[in-house]
């Protein structure tokens, strides 16, 4: 009896110890975006609100920073735009989801981007964040997985081009490195090292 206790108790101990350590805050992953005209893609059926390439001289530089862990993500960011063909129509500046050179849902409205000076302006700052615990649309785990795979992207609404002037893909920092989603891990530990024990234990 002492045997089976052994092999199966310890086993589910490791697995409480692997789950809780996935819920440990990552160190700051830091992402860049460059939004351009031409980085917008044809969208259909053609029409005033279906993304395009615009030609627009607007460009835009974000830099972003996720911290965090599962279930308590938060992401901040800060996008510098300048040279719009026209006036940015409120509220729409968001970050969509969908990997480059595909067009995707809205998923978060950028802070301030409904309000004056961003509404209204061609050139300017938006700071905010997008948190796990926003009523409207929390970041949740996926969407924080879809951000470290590179399917997030910004895009600026304008009056002239309402399916968006200026788009850029959100992409890690040079050097950085996405982290591997929780579940995986879990799973490649357990297999690894949890069925490892029991096959000791069972064998002794």
């Amino acid at each position: 009896m002492r045997h089976l206790y052994r092999a199966f108790i310890l086993p589910a101990t490791l697995v409480s110890l692997v789950v809780v350590s996935s819920k440990s805050a990552i160190a700051a992953i830091l992402f860049e975006s460059t939004l351009r005209g031409d980085q917008e893609v044809e969208g259909s059926p053609p029409g005033p609100f279906t993304p395009a390439p615009t030609g627009s001289e607007g460009i835009g530089l974000a830099t972003l920073e996720l911290n965090g862990s599962p279930g308590s993500w938060v992401l901040e960011y800060e996008i510098n735009y300048s040279d719009l063909g026209s006036v940015i129509a409120a509220p729409f500046a968001h970050i969509h989801n969908a990997p480059q050179g595909a067009n995707g849902p809205v998923v978060h409205n950028l802070d301030g981007a409904d309000l004056p000076p961003i509404s209204g302006s061609t050139s300017g700052t938006i700071i905010g964040d997008w948190r796990f615990d926003d009523a409207d649309a929390p970041l949740t785990n996926e969407l924080a997985q879809q951000l470290l795979n590179s399917n997030l992207y910004f895009n600026i609404h304008t009056v002239s081009f309402p399916g968006g002037e200026i788009r850029g893909q959100i992409f890690p920092q040079d050097g950085e490195t996405p982290i591997p989603e929780p579940s995986t891990v879990i799973a490649s530990l357990l297999v690894g090292s949890a069925f490892g024990i029991w096959r000791r234990r069972v064998n002794n």
